[in-house]
Order: C-alpha cells, then sequence, then structure tokens
C-alpha cells in the first residue's frame, strides 16, 4: 500500500470525482457520500454546498454574464461560514474531447477568455445542469 493513500472510513466523508469515455459520450460525476454517521460539521458543509448549487441553478441573468461573475453564488453559503472549495463549480460537457470543454466555465479562477453564457451551452454544476434558459 502507498503511505499516501487513504482507507476508506465509515466515519468519514468520501468525495470521488470520477468519470468515462463511451461511444455514446463522455461521463465526469463527482459525488460526496458518508458510509456511517456524519457529525454536525459534515452535515453543515455538505448543505451550505448543496446551497451554493441551488442558488446558482435557480440564478437568472442578463445577456452577457460570465461563469466567472455567476460563481461567487455557488460559493456565499459557504462564505458566510468561513469555509471554502478550491475547484472550479462547473464546466462544458464534451464528447471525445476535454470533459471540461469550453470555452466557457463556471470559476472562481479568472479564466483566459472571459466567454459569457449563451442559450446553446450546456454547463454542469455539480448534479445540475445549467441551461442559457435562465437569462432575463
Amino acid at each position: 500500500m502507498v503511505e499516501s493513500c487513504a482507507e476508506l472510513d465509515p466515519d468519514s466523508m468520501y468525495l470521488f470525482d470520477s468519470g468515462a469515455q463511451y461511444l455514446d459520450g463522455t461521463t465526469d460525476i463527482t459525488r460526496t457520500v458518508h458510509f456511517g454517521k456524519p457529525t454536525s460539521h459534515e452535515k453543515a458543509c455538505y448543505t451550505a454546498v448543496l446551497k451554493g448549487h441551488i442558488g446558482l441553478g435557480n440564478a437568472r441573468f442578463p445577456t452577457g454574464t460570465t461563469g466567472h461573475i455567476l460563481d461567487i453564488l455557488a460559493r456565499v453559503p459557504l462564505w458566510k461560514d468561513g469555509l471554502h472549495y478550491r475547484h472550479g463549480t462547473g464546466h462544458g460537457i464534451g464528447s471525445y474531447l476535454n470533459v471540461h470543454e469550453g470555452p466557457h466555465q463556471i470559476s472562481f479562477r479568472p479564466p483566459a477568455r472571459n466567454v459569457p453564457l449563451q442559450p446553446s451551452m450546456t454547463v454542469t454544476d455539480g448534479k445540475y445542469l445549467i441551461f442559457g434558459t435562465h437569462l432575463l
């Protein structure tokens, strides 16, 4: 066993980020599970992330808005509790290409190309898909 690998512990949260390439498309799946009884802190963290994803999924925004601007909606519930995640929030969907296909993204990191979201773009956000129909 490699010493840097952790063993699954029924008293801990487990986040897995997986994906695969199929003839019909590319998958990109991130899930958080707990095999035991979560602590109140773990529940609070999970709930804050869920609130952020719901807030982002329900957002209505004007034409010309970028994912970099919208990213804060996913993070506000975490920031209120002094929490943060150092990962992008959403990205385009690829097939036989980069699964994080752009040119658009939802991230706290300023992109090389700050491309506004458009009705023809599909963006992942955790368990939600955000479509351009959210434009005002």
